[in-house]
């Protein structure tokens, strides 16, 4: 990801080739953010209607020795405090819908309204044969 999108990549801050990339929807805010001199629109943009729901997860492995301490994490990951540092860090979406979004996150963000999703029985059902058709497309 790092290689295609900032040395690939045209629209980022790489001077690249390659007029389109996968990236997260949220990428937008830190072409802005991080910028100097910030410009007065974002140099990249999401194709909303392409855009893939993705989510991720932390539990804790039933039967740990470490129970306690992986409730402590999981609480950790999941409180406001840290839900809130996330647009600004990591350019997602916080998952505790009590966490306020950062002014310029929203500012320069489009979360989709219908973004597509997979049932998630079909992609563990698929997961390792679309792995290995990606990879001999890719390699070929």
């Amino acid at each position: 990801w790092t290689t295609a999108y900032y040395t690939e990549f045209s629209g980022s801050s790489g001077k690249g080739d390659r007029p389109i990339v996968v990236s997260y929807g949220s990428s937008p805010p830190a072409e802005m953010i991080f910028a100097n001199p910030r410009p007065t629109t974002a140099p990249t943009a999401v194709a909303a209607l392409t855009c893939f729901r993705q989510v991720e997860f932390a539990g804790i492995l039933r039967g740990t020795k470490h129970e306690r301490e992986a409730q402590l994490l999981i609480d950790y990951l999941t409180d406001i405090k840290f839900q809130e540092d996330l647009p600004l860090t990591l350019f997602v979406y916080p998952a505790n819908t009590k966490a306020n979004l950062p002014e310029d996150f929203v500012k320069y963000s489009l979360r989709p309204e219908s973004p597509l999703q997979l049932d998630p029985d079909l992609i563990s059902n698929n997961l390792l044969f679309w792995l290995d058709e990606f990879t001999n497309i890719v390699l070929r």
